[in-house]
């Protein structure tokens, strides 16, 4: 549903209690916010979506493939850190034409980008 925010609230969302607030842009600049009701699990009490089904194989796969991926962004040394920072403001935060907020994120496309042409990450 949607809802006015008092005036000194530009935007809102998250979560409170059972209710999910989320803050839209819509495309003549103004914003809009809606609220949303979290259904209860019954077992642990606890608000929000429970998944029903099990995970696919794929899936399974690509979580184990970021999970390495993290894990070797975790071991990176100081020189490689600096090394994916150069990069990453030398290319102004893109990289295979998409714009990345943190550096991790960066690295971790790259990643990403040396695995699918055969490179050993």
């Amino acid at each position: 549903m949607k809802c006015k925010l008092n005036s000194a609230i530009e935007s809102m969302s998250g979560k409170c209690g059972n209710v999910l607030f989320k803050t839209y842009k819509r495309p003549n600049g103004k914003t809009e916010t809606r609220a949303y009701l979290l259904p209860r699990d019954r077992r642990s009490g606890k608000f929000g979506y429970k998944r029903t089904t099990p995970p696919s194989d794929k899936e399974i796969k690509a979580r184990a493939l970021f999970s390495k991926f993290a894990a070797k962004y975790s071991a990176m040394t100081e020189e490689e850190m600096r090394y994916y920072a150069e990069q990453y403001e030398r290319d102004k935060h893109v990289f295979n034409g998409k714009k990345y907020n943190t550096l991790r994120g960066y690295i971790i496309a790259n990643f990403y980008a040396l695995d699918k042409v055969g490179v050993n990450v």
